[in-house]
């Protein structure tokens, strides 16, 4: 979808942003001095990756896409001052001749793994280099490579296993591979056991996208995969890929996992429709919905959560269809994931008209998550942009009032290599390379102690800038009621994110009739972030509440927060989420799936008109037996919660139910050789048969799925193993492996 043009916008609305703009720009900290990461070069640097060592907090290692020799060569900055000065040199340990899409990550003992694309005219390969004295020097290279020819490999991410766990030390890889000789790309992961010296297995685990039921059968997978290592030493791939809800074909957030240390994965699922991916915002500027994600490993409070941030165009702006930066989490190992909430703090919805794109999330040791993304709402012509941040401090809950990290904005006309005004120096005009920007920028923190780099346009060419500064406490953040929002109780709940760590934090409310607060209705204390209201407000009157932020040990405070108004509609709602308790006639709201409990989003997987928080059973297949996940579930659970079965049959007693066994589920196919039922043909399905035949006599899951060899007698034999093996090792001609 192409970003629609923002040329023509009302005078009236950019004067009020200007005025919006110039009165928050007063409030808050000043941005964190800037300094120069990449030498100077008349040729353009980008797509920044940098990480701090988790042993020497001074030593910070910073990678990025440098063109100063020409075409596609990769640079490495260094600091020993925890950021405050640099020394930078190219990556000269490689094969090929060209380098591109840099990755950097650091091992729990400080060891740094950077990792490129590396390719010529004929090769593509994925190429690794090591540091074991800090980023002083670099051992290597390896790489995992194809065929030459056949494939190129591109857009790959690293992560460390640093849990402590079996896994400890793995170090492991996803990426798009491409079919030169058949088109197309599938996404593939593989994992090192001995420090990245070497990558052994090649695992498939984003297939071409199809979905037979709406007859889509496409080349390619999607792009942009991360893996990520979760606290308990699980690997989760993240992707854009494809999904087609109600059969119209859109971009998706998807996800594969694996537990046992990258071995095998579980077939991908999608986590969330997503929207713009590829189109271009003011200047010309790609903006991709690829995710930046990262995991609680810290045992804290908010340890096994995982963390999802992306870019995504709000379609319903039909005006001017901006980019936002969208969070998810998941605390279930992303078995489920919270509604998007928005980390960018400036206006959402109908004729917004400020992009914000290019996310990059960190989870420091603390549990404290923080974000970097580039966001134009200081340029009314919506055309340069700024560096932004944001904190959570309650595991994703809710994000803090934006900070501006940047001193100067990016200029989207400038991104083209300069002439050089260096004499006697050459000039090589490479011109706009790579979405104008690339495709990413980093951030790493220890502790408070946040180091960010960024692609800038100061010295009107591109160059690596970074800053480095302690989390600030910021004013606090108005959640709810939003501005100019409308709200259907006369005792609203007040609720604003947390602008300071757990248990340290307290917070001044107050409500008004005048914007002035010159007379207080409410004015309480609270080391909570909700505050009940105090007072029985009335109807159809303007409102004004503001919050401010004090740390409890040290006593600072912030400054007031931003001001939002409300009023009152006639509604009853005793949890404050927007939806009125049924049974009262003079609701002007909608009612509440929920009433008792605090459900803005008012999801009801299956539909039966109870919210999922208050439903004694969400039974999606309506089995009358519930479904895993849910907290209020009072029924039996469900041992096939995506097959109605309400006999919850299991002959086997390996608690999944028959109906969910592959070959029951596809009818009692006979012949689909997955004896082991976990989607997939390999040694360990003749294992399974052999012991059911001759050893421990266990029933398959589904008995139909061993009865191989043609002979439709249902009889398990040896002739069912020697077909299996025939099929598995030599001729593959029997049906491949289901999935429930």
């Amino acid at each position: 979808m192409e970003h629609l043009s923002r040329a023509a916008r009302p005078i009236s609305a950019l004067c009020i942003c200007l005025v919006v703009l110039l009165s928050s720009a007063l409030a808050g900290p000043p941005p964190p001095f800037n300094y120069r990461v990449s030498s100077w070069s008349e040729q353009i640097q980008n797509e920044e990756q940098i990480w701090v060592s988790p042993t020497d907090s001074n030593i910070v290692i910073a990678n990025w896409r440098d063109f100063r020799l020409g075409y596609r060569q990769v640079g490495l900055g260094r600091s020993v001052d925890a950021g405050a000065n640099w020394t930078d040199s190219l990556m000269n340990l490689n094969f090929y001749t060209y380098q591109s899409d840099p990755c950097l990550d650091v091992d729990a003992e400080g060891n740094f793994y950077a990792c490129v694309l590396d390719y010529d005219n004929l090769h593509s390969a994925i190429t690794f280099v090591k540091s074991t004295d800090k980023g002083l020097t670099w051992t290597g290279p390896s790489k995992i490579e194809g065929v030459a020819g056949r494939y190129f490999e591109d857009k790959q991410f690293i992560t460390v296993d640093r849990t402590g766990g079996a896994y400890h030390g793995n170090v492991y890889v996803a990426w798009a591979r491409f079919w030169n000789n058949l088109g197309g790309n599938r996404i593939f992961f593989s994992r090192s056991t001995d420090g990245a010296a070497s990558f052994p297995d090649t695992i498939l685990v984003g297939p071409a996208f199809s979905d037979p039921s709406c007859g889509v059968n496409l080349s390619s997978a999607g792009q942009f995969a991360q893996p990520i290592v979760g606290s308990d030493g699980s690997i989760y791939v993240f992707w854009v890929g494809y999904d087609t809800p109600d059969c119209n074909l859109t971009y998706a957030l998807r996800m594969t996992k694996s537990t046992d240390g990258g071995a095998s994965f579980s077939p991908s699922t999608v986590i969330r429709d997503t929207y713009g991916n590829f189109s271009l915002v003011d200047g010309g500027v790609d903006v991709y919905n690829g995710t930046s994600g990262a995991a609680d490993i810290f045992g804290r409070p908010f340890d096994g959560n995982l963390y999802l941030a992306y870019a995504d165009m709000d379609i319903d702006n039909t005006e001017y269809s901006d980019f936002n930066i969208r969070f998810l989490k998941s605390g279930d190992g992303g078995a489920s994931w919270s509604d998007p909430i928005f980390i960018n703090d400036d206006y959402v919805g109908p004729g917004a008209m400020f992009d914000q794109f290019h996310p990059w999330l960190y989870c420091n040791q603390q549990g404290n998550l923080v974000v970097i993304f580039y966001d134009q709402r200081d340029d009314p012509n919506h055309l340069t942009f700024h560096v932004y941040a944001a904190y959570s401090f309650d595991g994703g809950e809710s994000f803090s009032t934006n900070h501006r990290i940047s001193e100067i904005p990016v200029n989207p006309l400038m991104l083209n290599a300069a002439s050089s005004p260096v004499k006697d120096r050459p000039v090589t005009s490479l011109g706009v390379m790579a979405g104008r920007i690339a495709e990413y920028i980093g951030v790493t923190a220890y502790n408070d102690h946040v180091n960010a780099v960024w692609t800038d346009t100061r010295n009107a060419n591109q160059d690596v800038y970074g800053a480095n500064w302690t989390i600030p406490m910021l004013e606090p953040r108005l959640l709810y009621p939003a501005n100019n929002d409308t709200v259907g109780s006369t005792t609203p709940t007040f609720r604003w994110a947390t602008a300071w760590k757990n248990n340290a934090d307290r917070y001044r409310i107050e409500v008004s009739t005048d914007s002035l607060f010159s007379s207080l209705l409410i004015q309480e204390i609270t080391d909570t972030v909700f505050l009940p209201s105090t007072e029985t407000l009335s109807a159809d009157i303007n409102y004004y509440w503001r919050a401010k932020a004090f740390s409890i040990s040290s006593g600072d405070s912030t400054e007031y927060s931003k001001v939002n108004s409300f009023t009152i509609l006639s509604c009853v709602d005793s949890d404050g989420d927007g939806y009125g308790d049924p049974g009262h006639a003079e609701n002007a709201c909608p009612d509440d799936n929920c009433p008792t409990v605090y459900n803005p989003g008012q999801a009801d997987a299956d539909g039966d008109g109870i919210g999922d928080l208050c439903d004694a059973c969400t039974d999606i297949d309506g089995d009358g037996f519930g479904d895993p996940g849910y907290v209020a579930n009072t029924c039996p659970a469900d041992n096939c919660p995506s097959v109605s079965n309400p006999d919850q049959a299991d002959q086997n007693g390996d608690g999944i139910g028959d109906a969910c066994c592959c070959g029951a589920y596809n009818g009692g196919y006979t012949g689909n050789t997955d004896c082991s039922s976990d989607g997939k043909n390999t040694l360990n399905d003749i294992t399974v048969l052999i012991d059911r035949i001759y050893i421990s006599h266990q029933p398959l899951c589904c008995e139909a799925n061993g009865n191989v060899d043609g002979s439709g007698d249902g009889a398990l034999t040896l002739s069912d193993i020697t077909s299996l093996i025939d099929n598995v090792y030599l001729s593959h001609t029997l049906p491949a492996a289901c999935e429930p």
